[in-house]
């Protein structure tokens, strides 16, 4: 017998906390942390934002957990040079490169994995994203489509 090991897209129904934190619009739902990368409403964008760009593309093989993994395309690899955002060599074919992690506020995933930290990093580095001392909320300077296109356009 064969079994379907296709990644599972079924959202899990809102926490009460996560629906206090969607209808308050906290800062905390509009930009945090999530184990060393972008979540909240700025993490979804960014992912987004990336698969626009066509800078990482889904793989057929899942993540661990079975999320949905993603692969760095060529224009993604090169972008992220270009960019100065130094992901791992040894990561850059692993599944645990990029994958999407469900964000507990938002109907959608973030960018996790070494790739989503990798970011993360470059943006703290040059000051997009302000890390808050105590806790995992973070302020923006700039969003997304902006931090991404600091690179010689050409897309």
């Amino acid at each position: 017998m064969a079994f379907n090991l296709e990644p599972i897209r079924v959202r899990p129904k809102f926490s009460s906390q996560s629906k206090r934190e969607v209808k308050r619009n906290t800062a905390l739902r509009q930009a945090r942390t999530c184990y060393g990368h972008l979540a909240g409403v700025v993490g979804v964008a960014l992912i987004q934002e990336i698969l626009r760009l066509q800078w990482i593309k889904e793989t057929t093989t899942p993540a661990s957990g079975n999320r949905v993994a993603y692969a760095l395309t060529p224009k993604g690899l090169l972008a992220m040079e270009e960019l100065g955002v130094l992901v791992p060599t040894a990561s850059r074919s692993t599944a645990d490169l990029a994958f999407g992690c469900l964000d507990w506020t938002e109907p959608g995933h973030h960018l996790g994995g070494v790739l989503g930290r990798a970011i993360t990093t470059f943006l703290t580095g040059h000051g997009f994203v302000v890390r808050t001392p105590g806790n995992r909320e973070v302020t923006l300077k700039g969003s997304p489509n902006t931090w991404l296109n600091l690179r010689v356009s050409g897309d």
